[in-house]
């Protein structure tokens, strides 16, 4: 069942950049990839006809992850027909009972695994609650029940509010284990503002909270996997490897660098002095020594995302370049996915 947490990414082939990683600059420095362009080079290599989101470049296969994030590019690209041709595959396929999605399934929509991972059924309800074409009412009321259902059956009761876990199989354990790069505050934000359930306004305020008193206020970065603690949280590794700002932490800085709170800006912008130059490393411990320097579409955008909270707009636009050159050199579902995620959370189209 832990297949779909404990998994590292392989990483990307290494290529040659334009702007050294120890820093400095080039004349003619990479530009960064249009939302427009990121999101229709996804979804005319990764969607298919029927609605299913193939991880091509991995198995063949389909996650619930990649069914959220389709749909939401979908909306980013102005497909909601695509938006909605994704949803009916999602729920036919991989909806369970609770109102969950099952992690992953064949291409067929023959379900492999039906347990459930937060950060894809989070980002569904939230791409079911932005909807805006045809059966407009019927697609938001899914996204109610699905939101319903990560705090009912996903969640763990802190003193300042509930958190979201892994999954349902982390519930009820003294210490539950989190991903933190599943903590999205301007996505909650954004759902209890859309669902009227305060309960996410909360979430949004407690995760940050966690983050900050865990990792200093930015002076550790957020690592893959942890276990909670009632005011922060653990770092651990995963499958018996050692803790890590890896494929899935990297994610944090462009939920907090390109969010609505002023305290999650800020420890992102902290993140930038731990990443600076050097930020497009695929593995690196918490404190920031580097483990694996072959470079990483995501961590190159998530040092993008504390370079703008740090107000260092030279470097974010350099280093969301050098994540188009990566991802054109060596595409990959994760890194194309990401490339159009991030533009819409850099231009305030995402998020809160």
């Amino acid at each position: 069942m832990l297949t779909r947490f404990t998994r590292l990414r392989p990483a990307v082939v290494a290529v040659t950049l334009l702007a050294s990683c120890g820093g400095g600059t080039t004349p003619n420095p990479p530009k960064p990839m249009g939302p427009q362009t990121a999101a229709q080079r996804f979804l005319s290599t990764y969607v298919d006809a029927d609605g299913a989101v193939l991880r091509k470049d991995e198995h063949g296969d389909v996650v619930s992850e990649g069914q959220a994030y389709g749909m939401l590019i979908a909306e980013l690209a102005g497909r909601q027909d695509l938006a909605r041709t994704i949803w009916t595959w999602t729920k036919r396929h991989l909806q369970r009972p609770d109102g969950l999605l099952s992690w992953n399934a064949d291409a067929d929509g023959t379900v492999r695994d039906d347990a459930s991972a937060s950060d894809a059924d989070i980002l569904a309800a939230y791409a079911l609650l932005r909807y805006e074409g045809p059966q407009a009412a019927s697609l938001h009321q899914d996204g109610r029940r699905v939101a319903g259902a990560v705090l009912d059956h996903e969640s763990a009761q802190t003193p300042r509010g509930p958190v979201p876990l892994g999954g349902p199989w982390a519930v009820g354990d003294q210490r539950p284990k989190v991903d933190p790069s599943y903590w999205m505050p301007g996505v909650y934000t954004a759902l209890a503002r859309m669902t009227g359930d305060q309960r996410w306004t909360q979430a949004a305020t407690a995760t940050v909270a966690l983050v900050d008193k865990a990792s200093g206020s930015g002076k550790d970065l957020p690592p893959d996997w942890a276990l909670l603690d009632d005011d922060g949280y653990t770092p651990i590794g995963s499958a018996g490897n050692r803790a890590q700002y890896g494929a899935d932490a990297q994610r944090l800085p462009l939920w907090f660098g390109y969010g609505c709170s002023k305290t999650a800006k800020d420890i992102a912008a902290r993140w930038w002095g731990r990443l600076g130059d050097d930020s497009g490393a695929l593995a690196r411990s918490v404190t920031g020594t580097v483990y694996n320097r072959d470079p990483s579409v995501v961590a190159l955008l998530g040092g993008a995302a504390a370079a703008a909270a740090a107000g260092d707009a030279g470097a974010a636009a350099r280093l969301r370049g050098e994540a188009a050159e990566t991802a054109q050199a060596s595409p990959t579902y994760f890194g194309d996915a990401w490339l159009a995620l991030s533009a819409g959370l850099a231009d305030g189209t995402l998020g809160c």
